[in-house]
């Protein structure tokens, strides 16, 4: 294996660690910058194919379509938010969201790099195959985003998926709209009302902290809500182990490693429905609210943090297929197979015609 690096000049490296919107514009130059090195490193060592992996948004192009060699584009794939999710976000949030749509768009249809990638594509793995249009759906394959070795370092599995005393709730991510930290603590404080045998553990660090803080406040949860701010990977994992359920309402969200890491460690998720984080969880491994006009998505998390605190067997059923879906849908050994399958079907020269397994998120 040789690995061959290119960077933009320091000029524009100093983007990366500014803020998401700096490093989207970093990585966007970084795409187009890359084209001229791949086509180098090509002429050096004749490549069979070359697979774009990094990044997985489908409205960024690709420096790796501009060589005239097998392309394999993936997994890409994008997020849209619930109509209802919209409705409830304060105004900033909201104006942060229709501009993030409007950018898509215009990239995504106006963009000539990037309907160039889609084009050159060979074969589109997506982890959102719907949202490509239909003259392209010949070329696009449902493939997983990301997955999880099943490694200490990863997840402390439990050996006893039985609640001890206390209903332990977790939320782990960055305090920001879209990963739905705010849900999750007016949620919990609607359950604890019903439910005051329980408490709350809130991993992350972001700009809505101090929005949380005042609703915890608010709700007389001092004692209840505990904010840890950002962990290392071993005390996270500590935490997680030592929680009963995962809350984890983000919206547009791709598939996160922290919700296969909670998982594989034992917990059901309770999530909004409408993403990757949805579709991993499924009815199975946790509760996945259908957004409804019925209720508001805060009252909607409560009651399923009532649901599966009032049923333990139903807690302890949803872990056990948590545990399983990450072992074998989410494996790392899995997905890499089901990569080595493109490449064989390519070099055989079946580009055009790849019967792969489907796998449903």
């Amino acid at each position: 294996m040789n690995w061959l690096y290119y960077d933009l000049p320091p000029f524009f490296t100093a983007l990366k660690g500014r803020g998401k919107k700096r490093f989207l514009l970093y990585y966007y130059l970084w795409q187009l910058g890359s084209s001229a090195p791949i086509r180098k490193f090509d002429k050096i060592y004749d490549f069979d194919i070359i697979h774009h992996l990094t990044g997985g948004m489908d409205w960024m192009p690709s420096g790796a379509a501009f060589q005239k060699k097998p392309f394999i584009w993936g997994p890409v794939g994008s997020e849209n938010t619930h109509p209802l999710i919209r409705r409830h976000m304060p105004w900033c949030a909201r104006l942060n969201e229709t501009i993030r749509s409007a950018l898509r768009f215009a990239l995504r249809n106006l963009d000539p790099s990037v309907c160039y990638t889609r084009m050159r594509a060979d074969i589109i793995l997506s982890h959102t195959p719907a949202s490509f249009s239909k003259n392209l759906q010949k070329k696009v394959l449902p493939f997983v985003q990301t997955g999880i070795e099943a490694s200490p370092c990863m997840a402390l599995r439990k050996t006893n998926l039985k609640r001890k005393g206390t209903l332990r709730v977790i939320y782990a991510g960055e305090f920001v709209d879209w990963k739905g930290a705010f849900y999750a603590v007016r949620a919990f404080a609607k359950f604890h009302l019903n439910y005051p045998n329980s408490c709350m553990t809130m991993v992350g660090a972001g700009h809505l902290k101090s929005a949380i803080q005042a609703e915890i406040l608010h709700n007389n949860l001092s004692g209840v809500v505990t904010l840890t701010g950002e962990l290392p990977m071993d005390k996270l994992l500590v935490e997680l182990n030592q929680s009963d359920i995962f809350l984890y309402p983000c919206y547009h969200h791709g598939l996160a490693t922290i919700l296969l890491q909670a998982m594989l460690t034992g917990l059901p998720t309770i999530c909004l429905e409408g993403d990757a984080i949805g579709r991993a969880v499924g009815l199975d491994a946790g509760i996945t609210l259908p957004l409804s006009n019925i209720d508001t998505p805060v009252e909607s998390l409560a009651k399923a943090l009532l649901e599966l605190a009032l049923n333990e067997p139903l807690r302890q059923e949803k872990a056990k297929v948590a545990i399983h879906r990450a072992l074998n849908t989410y494996n790392y050994e899995n997905i890499v197979r089901q990569h080595l399958e493109v490449y064989s079907c390519f070099l055989k020269g079946k580009n055009r015609q790849i019967d792969l397994p489907v796998w449903s998120e």
